[in-house]
């Protein structure tokens, strides 16, 4: 657990990492009935149910010209009121090297309270 975590009163904190972009859709169909915050390549939605932020998922990822590399990050937490939270952010690698290259996008992901 990080010390912002602990500031903030996270509870039962785990880190997650995977190749693809399958543990992210395995989650987003766990928190199926909550609301979610998507920041995706040009738009910001917010207040989206989860069947719809599949589809705009879907679309985001469809709409690249390059093929990328996803690598998804997931940070799932109980905030100090109990309720379960998750922040999922996929990373979109442009190249097979893992050093920086101005094309890689970020997706990120959040429930909103």
């Amino acid at each position: 657990m990080f010390l912002t975590d602990f500031i903030k009163r996270r509870k039962n904190v785990v880190h997650q990492e995977s190749e693809g972009i399958n543990l992210a859709i395995y989650l987003i169909n766990e928190f199926i009935n909550r609301r979610f915050t998507f920041r995706g390549l040009k738009n910001k939605y917010s207040g989206i149910d989860g069947e719809e932020l599949l589809n705009l998922l879907q679309k985001e990822i469809d709409s690249t010209l390059i093929l990328y590399r996803y690598i998804t990050k997931v940070k799932k937490y109980t905030d100090r009121k109990g309720v379960p939270q998750v922040k999922i952010r996929l990373i979109g690698k442009a190249s097979s090297m893992n050093r920086y290259n101005p094309l890689d996008v970020e997706l990120d992901i959040t429930t909103e309270m």
